[in-house]
Parts: structure tokens; C-alpha cells; sequence
């Protein structure tokens, strides 16, 4: 892998000269392609890439622009007797500078497209950029994809993001988490108390967190990490075998904790399981099972440590251990 010694400063100009290139109407595929190539050869070079883009963001919000205000002023007060080609001239510019300007700062105010996977399955969804998503079940997501930059808000649920190479940045916000890239593959999970779990398969991530804690990190192929709601990200660990399980309708436990195994089962069942025994809590559970299939968990529990289910008023089934 080459690796990038020029200065921040050096970086960070050619990371530019990226940004600004790219918007060129003129931009050939074999530039994109480039691009992409020079990106993915150094995490540092995503994170100037990055901020980067910010900055091009922040520099086209012209529409608040005391100057840019100042002047339209002035257009306006020019008696047109004096010089009338001038000032039809100058408005007609200004005109175009705020026009712009608000297009870059809106983003072409693209419409919302929001995917929901009622399931009790993932479910496989091309998205508008040719992206492609796998829901997984009881998941929301809403993508904004404009001219300049795709969004997409992960609002419940787990997916995983196939992202299509483009010249606009990707960037998915779960929880208090916001992920940039270009063209990589990676899950998201919103947990039910707030904490986001990310898993990379392919390509280079830049993950970014809010709150009192908030921080910056990459994540290399092959890793997973938490994002706590504090903001603060936990250390990257080995992609956990699961992560390529559930996009194909599997579960796959390694000594997984019978709480979470029993989650994870729930995703996929209109009957829940709960745990009416704290002391099976402890229970380690190992095996990959159908997605959905309830019985097949139960016959294993039973097999191992005689766990029994018993109806409830709820119509959920509690899980008792045999005494």
C-alpha cells in the first residue's frame, strides 16, 4: 500500500483539488476512478478528503453572506437612469450568485424516500444512487440523495450498505453516529437504548460521533466498534462471524449471551421469547439457526439445559429452566 508522506497542510490542498475537480461538469469517469484509487490507498487521506468537502459545504453558503446582503442592497437602490446596462448587469449577477449559492447550500432540496422492512425478514432494496441495502427486519431508513452529497438516516433497525462509487459523498447518521465514505460495504445497528454498532467489510469508513464525548475514528475492513450515546467510541474488534450471517437470513451465535441470542431471535418472530428465570440468564448460546425459527432455539435449550416455554396471557413465551 502506498503510503502518503507529504505534510497535513500538503494533503489536505490535494484532498481539495479533489473536491473541486470532481464538481467539474467536465470530470472524466477515469478521474472518479482515480480518485477513488488514491482514496482508498490511506485512511489520512478520507479524513482530508472529509473535511475537505466541509469546508467546499461551508464556503457555498452565500445566502448569508453579509456582503453578499450589502450588495443586494445596493443593486436595489441604484436609480436605473444611471447606467441602466450596469445595474441590469449587476442584479442579474447577483441574482445568479444567490441562486447559487442557495442551490449549494439546499443541495437541490431533494425529496425524502423512506424504506421500512415490516418483515419478519431482511429484505434486499436498490436504492436511488444504485446503492444497495439490505434491511433487516422491523427497519427504517430515509434517503436524501441530491446533486451534490447522499444522506440517508438509519431511524430503527439494523442494514447493511453496499455504497455505490460516486463522486458525492455518502454519509449515514444512526443514533448520535454520522459515516462517510465512497464506496464501501459496512452495517449499521441501532440499538434500543441508543448505542450504534458498526461493522466494516469493505473499503474505508470515517466514523464521527456527537455528545459530550464526541470523537473521530476510521475503521479498517474486517472491524466492528460501539458507539455509545455519550458520543464516545469504543476500541475496533475483529468482524464478529454474525456480521456476514444475518444479511443472508442466518443467525449465527458463538457463545452469545441467551439475552441476546434471544433478541436477535425476536427481530424475526411475532411471538417473542422472554426470560422468566434470571438464573438462565448466564446461558451461553452457540449454533447458527434459521432467522425466524423459534422452534428450532427452543429444541436446542432443551436439549442443553432443559429449558422449558410456557405460553403466557401476553402471547409471548417465557422461558423457565427445570429445578
Amino acid at each position: 500500500m502506498e503510503r502518503d508522506a507529504t505534510p497535513r497542510d500538503a494533503l489536505f490542498a490535494r484532498a481539495a483539488a479533489w473536491v473541486a475537480r470532481l464538481d467539474a461538469a467536465d470530470c472524466t469517469r477515469a478521474e472518479r476512478e482515480a480518485f477513488e484509487d488514491w482514496l482508498a490507498a490511506d485512511p489520512a487521506r478520507v479524513r482530508a478528503w472529509a473535511e475537505a468537502e466541509r469546508l467546499h459545504a461551508r464556503a457555498a453558503a452565500l445566502r448569508d453572506d453579509p456582503w453578499l446582503r450589502a450588495g443586494a442592497r445596493h443593486v436595489v437602490r441604484r436609480p436605473l437612469y444611471r447606467r441602466p446596462l450596469f445595474g441590469l448587469a449587476a442584479a442579474a449577477a447577483l441574482c445568479l450568485a444567490v441562486g447559487t449559492g442557495w442551490a449549494l447550500v439546499t443541495d437541490g432540496r431533494p425529496a425524502p424516500h423512506t424504506y421500512v422492512n415490516s418483515g419478519l425478514a431482511p429484505q434486499r432494496q436498490v436504492l436511488e444512487d444504485g446503492s444497495v441495502a439490505v434491511l433487516d427486519a422491523r427497519t427504517t431508513l430515509t434517503a436524501r440523495f441530491g446533486w451534490r452529497r447522499r444522506d440517508i438516516e438509519l431511524q430503527q433497525g439494523r442494514m447493511q450498505l453496499q455504497v455505490a462509487p460516486s463522486r458525492k459523498a455518502m454519509r449515514v447518521e444512526a443514533g448520535n453516529s454520522t459515516l462517510r465514505d465512497i464506496g464501501t460495504t459496512f452495517q449499521v445497528e441501532l440499538l434500543d437504548d441508543g448505542r450504534v454498532d458498526i461493522a466494516l467489510l469493505d473499503g474505508a469508513l470515517e466514523i464521527a460521533s456527537r455528545g459530550a464525548q464526541g470523537m473521530h475514528r476510521p475503521l479498517q475492513p474486517g472491524q466492528q466498534l460501539q458507539v455509545l450515546p455519550s458520543g464516545r467510541i469504543e476500541p475496533a474488534q475483529a468482524l464478529a462471524p454474525q456480521a456476514e450471517a444475518w444479511p443472508q437470513g442466518r443467525l449465527r451465535f458463538d457463545a452469545t449471551p441467551l439475552p441476546v441470542a434471544i433478541a436477535r431471535m425476536n427481530r424475526y418472530t411475532a411471538t417473542p421469547l422472554v426470560i422468566g428465570d434470571p438464573a438462565l440468564a448466564p446461558l451461553a448460546v452457540s449454533g447458527t439457526f434459521a432467522a425466524g425459527d423459534q422452534a428450532a432455539l427452543l429444541s436446542a435449550l432443551e436439549l442443553g439445559w432443559s429449558v422449558t416455554a410456557h405460553a403466557r396471557a401476553d402471547g409471548a413465551l417465557e422461558l423457565r429452566g427445570t429445578r
